[in-house]
């Protein structure tokens, strides 16, 4: 980490959680669930002829503009998120149910 880690507040969550659903309805991308915690984000998507690593780094993206723009707070400058993050591609159905059931629960 080059700074401190930045701790989304209730009001930062949502505009996480409306920039992703904004961005999945501007691409055609099917948002099956989201879960913005204070510290990560969980989003599971259908993103037909994208990668994994694309989706995460727009989203990422279009939540920074969002979150420095709307929100002028001290944190505007700061990198909201880690490099990278973990992406997995899912095979079949039951696989999109645990990965749904995960992001809306277990977290």
């Amino acid at each position: 980490m080059t700074e401190e880690a930045v701790l989304l507040s209730e009001r930062q969550q949502q505009a996480v959680e409306d920039t992703i659903v904004k961005h999945c309805e501007i691409r055609g991308w099917h948002l099956w669930a989201q879960n913005c915690r204070t510290n990560h984000v969980h989003v599971v998507v259908t993103a037909l002829d994208y990668d994994g690593e694309t989706v995460r780094d727009q989203f990422k993206a279009w939540c920074t503009r969002n979150l420095k723009s709307q929100l002028k707070t001290k944190q505007a400058k700061k990198n909201w998120w880690t490099e990278g993050g973990y992406i997995e591609e899912i095979e079949n159905e039951e696989g999109l149910a645990a990965a749904i059931q995960y992001t809306l629960e277990a977290q």
